[in-house]
Order: structure tokens, then sequence, then C-alpha cells
């Protein structure tokens, strides 16, 4: 059962946001209560590149800049009497190792950016003798050292031209037939529509197209071309996902009617490199409309905003 919050937190005395982890197991932790596990202290701002170099007789050149995993040290207090604060501790630990036990991680929520980890060190102790309140310490590890925002583009097939419909629109009217749940005006031409992936970074996404979809199912971004040599039945739901440290059996696959999956890997054409990047900045999709397409892009960045 997931535990909704609405709290709002000042972090360092600095930053609003709405904290909250979230295990794999879908239960929720509001970090900014003392009814769940009051988060006191963290260092969720801390950020560092690495470089790979070569020596030069007068400093490096950099070949490229590297990124280490994220570690996060946290520290929870937990007050009420004894046996609330014993069963607060309990639940949240037999979360956070129930996500190792399954090699699943939970996530940190900073506002509707997160990130993805795994609390890998624990140590609780009260404060003082006769405290009324229970300390734990602990580090979370984020293998994947990026924070996600998800930004979501849905386009609804069309059997005209949409040269009817203006060019700049803002939110999403329903006479429309394409939705941006965000209140900004982005042109849309015929088969073309621009958007952006807000980061310095390029992003990954994942898109799903619904059937039918005759022979094949392609669309191109900035130029580039994704494309899967198999037909949808009216039903069916192909999902690509360029995020590489998803496994390979979800990252091109088709969901069927009854539920099943059935991995289309082997079908991507040859042609084009179907886990591409979308580039940081403004980007334009293209494709035919014939079927429904939904973008979810997952937007990078270092620290949370």
């Amino acid at each position: 059962m997931i535990e909704n919050s609405s709290a709002v937190c000042e972090i360092w005395g600095l930053i609003l946001a709405n904290l909250r982890y979230v295990s794999s197991s879908n239960v929720s932790f509001d970090l900014l209560s003392f009814d769940a596990a009051k988060l006191q202290k963290a260092n969720f701002h801390k950020v560092a590149w690495g470089t790979e170099t070569v020596k030069k007789q007068f400093g490096t050149t950099i070949n490229r800049f590297t990124k280490q995993p994220q570690t996060f040290s946290v520290t929870f207090k937990f007050k009420g009497d004894p046996a609330k604060r014993k069963e607060q501790i309990d639940k949240l630990i037999f979360q956070t190792e129930k996500d190792i036990a399954d090699m699943n991680p939970g996530r940190l929520y900073w506002n509707d950016q997160y990130i993805s980890v795994y609390l890998i060190e624990h140590s609780t102790y009260p404060e003082d003798s006769g405290m009324n309140y229970t300390i734990t310490e602990g580090k979370f590890y984020a293998p994947f050292p990026f924070w996600i925002e998800e930004k979501t583009i849905i386009i609804k097939p069309s059997e005209e031209s949409s040269s009817e419909y203006p060019e700049n629109v803002k939110a999403f009217p329903e006479w429309r037939d394409w939705v941006y749940p965000y209140d900004y005006a982005y042109p849309y031409a015929r088969n073309i529509i621009y958007f952006d992936a807000d980061s310095a970074l390029p992003s990954d996404f994942r898109a799903a197209a619904y059937g039918p979809v005759l022979n094949y199912v392609n669309f191109f971004i900035d130029g580039h071309e994704y494309k899967v040599n198999y037909e949808l039945r009216d039903g069916q739901v192909m999902f690509i996902d360029t995020r590489d440290f998803i496994p390979i059996s979800e990252r091109c696959y088709v969901l069927n009617e009854n539920g099943t999956k059935t991995n289309v890997f082997d079908y991507r054409s040859p042609d084009s490199t179907l886990f591409e990047k979308i580039p940081a900045g403004n980007a334009q999709m293209n494709y035919s409309r014939a079927f429904r397409l939904d973008l979810t892009i997952f937007q990078e960045r270092s620290a949370p905003i």
C-alpha cells in the first residue's frame, strides 16, 4: 500500500522540496514526517565528475568526462515511544533489504525527479540515554548516477493532414490529436513534432507504438531512424527503451493482448541504431502518424532542482 505525502521540506535551510523514498515493492516513506522516516540530513547535491586524461609535459589532455556511481550519506531521526520507533525502523530496513535481495532498487524522489538507489549501509543508535528519539545513519548507493525527470508526449494517429490545426497551441485542448502534458507552446506541422529535452546531456527515452501497425514500426528523431520490422495487431503495443541498464529482453518487445511479452529485438532494422539517445535541447520527431505513439523522455541531471 502506498502512503501519500504532501509534506514540504527545507534541506540545509536552502531548498524547498517534497521528499520520499519508494521501495521496489511500491511502499512509500515520507522522508519529512516523524510518522514515517524523518530525514534529518542528506548530501543529495554533492556532485563530482571524473576524467580520462593523457599526461602532457604541462598538464593533461582530457579525452572524456566520466561519472562514478553516486553515494548519498543520510541521517534519519525517529521520535516517539520506543515501540513505535522500532516498528518504523524495522519497516524501512525490511523494505531496503528486500530491494537488495531482489536486485531491484528503490527510488528517492525530490519533487518529480527521482534516482534509483540501494541502502547499502545503516547504523541505528539512541543519541543519548533516555532520549525520546533514535538516529539511523546510512548510505544510499545509486548505480546510475543521475536524477531523472520524465516528460511524456502522446501523439494520436491521424487520418488526414494536420494543417488545419494552429501551429502553436498551449496545453492540450481535446480537439487536438496530440498531447504534451506541460503548458508550453510547441509548433506542430503535418507529421513533424518539435519538442525539447530539458537536460544538458543526451536523454534516453521509451517509445510505445500502439497497434494495429502494418509491416513495421518506424519513426525519426533529428533525422535518426528507429525501425523494427514487426507488424502489430490491434491491442498489441511495441516498446523501445534506450536505457542500457534495462535488461535486453525489456528494451525492444511487444506487449500482447493477453499480457504476455514477445521479444522483438532481433527484428530491429540493420540500417538504424535502435537505441540512439535524444540530443540535448530542441529536437524534431517525424513519422507517418498512422498509429499512436507515446514518447517518454528521461531527462538527466547530476543533482535535483
